[in-house]
């Protein structure tokens, strides 16, 4: 019995909606290579920097952090008259009284 190396090649499929993914299928039919452009579209979208509410919420916990060590100061605030917000929906959520 002989045992074959396995090949070093893999084989995905992938099924694509004619209507819903029109501009994916124009995209890849306008490819010279379609397999390397859909290698590098993945390896860019998987390198690709993404933002987790984790960071989100640590980010918040140091802001808040050097606000109370009063290492940063809110810059001035926009007075009403340098406000371009509408009138009735700036009494409307007055009244809401948050």
């Amino acid at each position: 019995m002989t045992v074959t190396e396995p090949s070093r090649y893999v084989r995905k499929t992938v099924v694509l909606d004619r209507e819903r993914d029109a501009a994916l299928l124009a995209w890849l039919d306008a490819q010279a290579n379609t397999s390397a452009a859909i290698r590098a579209a993945l390896q860019a979208y998987s390198t690709a920097s993404t933002i987790t509410l984790e960071e989100v919420y640590r980010a918040v916990q140091d802001l808040t952090a050097q606000v109370r060590g009063g290492q940063w100061m809110p810059g001035p605030s926009v007075s009403t008259a340098e406000s371009n917000e509408d009138p009735e929906l700036a009494a409307q959520l007055d009244q809401l009284g948050l």
